[in-house]
């Protein structure tokens, strides 16, 4: 699908050569956006192809089957919408809070308690809980969590908004901990164990659903969430394409979805070999991942997975805050701009927008302003390029030498022809 025809063109062409050549159209580096609230409207959404988009996420940890049918219906009616594709995220098998009682007696899913430092707070895999967590105990829909955790550990609540000290544990119903700082927290947050290894499935049965749903609606891509081996990555893909299978209408030719495993933690660092090797592309997810290792070495994993993304000739996405500023404002920070830079200096493949384009106040100006860095970017690098002909690897003298001839001649494309297809 989509993402084989440019994504997966682009890596082939940066495996053949060490730098990105710019070209008068669109940078080689190319732009995900998640479509929201903010941008799904017609008008809105065409602004933001028109500006560089060039892959649609569709976020399932949100979205609803009207919300799909409205984004991807308005993308078809932008002009040049049909060479965006489309990808699914899936919200993953993740370990989360359950609800507070506060919820359910004010009637508002937005309310929160109040955790205190030094306080203790006891969560327990009790379903009975769920719905009645405050600020001494809480429901968490992991089963194996009493039997994971030790004390010394830690455990990290809504992105590392609250943090716990694991101070016992009775292995098979209640963990103790005692809070380190102090902060609000809401219902059903996100629940980080870092350095602990999990035994989640590679998709729950919301994801299945979810991934059924899009393929039946004709999706490209699906960006898998908390993938942490090879084995996962064949599991996701032996279900979706088995989906896949039952739409020969929407799929003919051969044509296939694509798994883009997003990388978010420990366990993914320590397979991130076979995570490449086994899927079509991956996404550097450095939300959950900067939860997950220190922040001091997220910059260091990222440049480490787009590295060995290029060597294994895979699409790689670098994702998340790249320029989170511009949700509420209509310049990024001269950080948020280098963040970019160098994503594009490294030879990613593509760059995302998350809740600047979904929920933001410029989400066509965040697109324009990501593409205008990459261009940039590009150009600058363009004008360094010096081809290392000594140890050019004789498989890839054809492509270096096709790549020579577009910089020379300023060429717009380079047409490959599979001969196998």
């Amino acid at each position: 699908m989509l993402l084989q025809r440019s994504l997966a063109r682009l890596a082939a062409s940066r495996a053949a050569s060490s730098t990105a050549a710019s070209t008068p159209g669109a940078p080689l580096t190319k732009i995900v956006a998640t479509i929201g609230p903010a941008s799904e409207q017609a008008e809105p959404l065409a602004d933001c192809v028109a500006a560089g988009l060039a892959v649609m996420r569709l976020n399932f940890s949100h979205a609803t089957p009207d919300e799909f049918f409205l984004r991807v219906e308005n993308l078809a009616k932008a002009p040049g919408g049909d060479r965006v594709a489309t990808l699914l995220d899936t919200r993953g098998p993740e370990v989360r809070l359950g609800g507070l009682q506060i919820c359910k007696d004010t009637g508002d899913r937005k309310a929160k308690v109040l955790l205190q430092a030094g306080a203790t707070l006891t969560l327990t895999n009790d379903a009975a809980a769920d719905g009645a967590g405050g600020a001494d105990k809480m429901y968490v829909n992991y089963a194996s969590l009493p039997e994971k955790v030790k004390p010394g550990d830690q455990i990290l609540l809504d992105d590392g908004l609250v943090t716990l000290d694991v101070v016992a544990s009775d292995g098979t119903a209640e963990v103790t901990t005692t809070i380190a700082n102090t902060n609000e927290i809401g219902e059903r947050k996100g629940v980080n164990l870092p350095g602990v290894s999990l035994d989640l499935p590679a998709l729950s049965e919301k994801d299945e659903a979810d991934v059924a749903f899009g393929i039946e609606h004709g999706i490209d891509i699906v960006a898998a969430s908390f993938v942490r081996d090879g084995e996962g990555v064949d599991a996701i893909r032996a279900f979706v394409d088995g989906e896949v299978a039952k739409h020969p209408g929407v799929y003919p030719d051969g044509d296939v979805v694509q798994i883009m495993s997003k990388v978010e933690s420990l366990d993914a660092l320590k397979n991130i070999d076979d995570i490449i090797e086994r899927s079509d592309g991956v996404m550097v997810a450095r939300g959950d991942l900067g939860v997950e290792v220190p922040l001091a070495q997220i910059a260091t994993w990222q440049k480490t997975i787009v590295a060995k993304c290029r060597d294994a000739g895979k699409p790689c996405v670098v994702a998340t805050q790249m320029l989170e500023s511009m949700q509420k404002n209509p310049r990024p920070t001269r950080a948020e701009v280098a963040d970019v830079t160098n994503a594009a200096l490294d030879l990613a493949d593509a760059v995302m927008l998350s809740g600047e384009s979904a929920n933001g106040d410029y989400p066509d100006l965040a697109v324009a302003t990501q593409r205008d860095i990459l261009e940039a970017a590009e150009r600058w690098d363009d004008e360094l390029f010096e081809p290392d002909l000594e140890d050019l690897d004789p498989a890839l003298a054809l492509a270096r030498a096709a790549v020579e001839c577009q910089r020379v001649a300023d060429a717009d494309a380079i047409v490959v022809v599979d001969r196998e297809r």
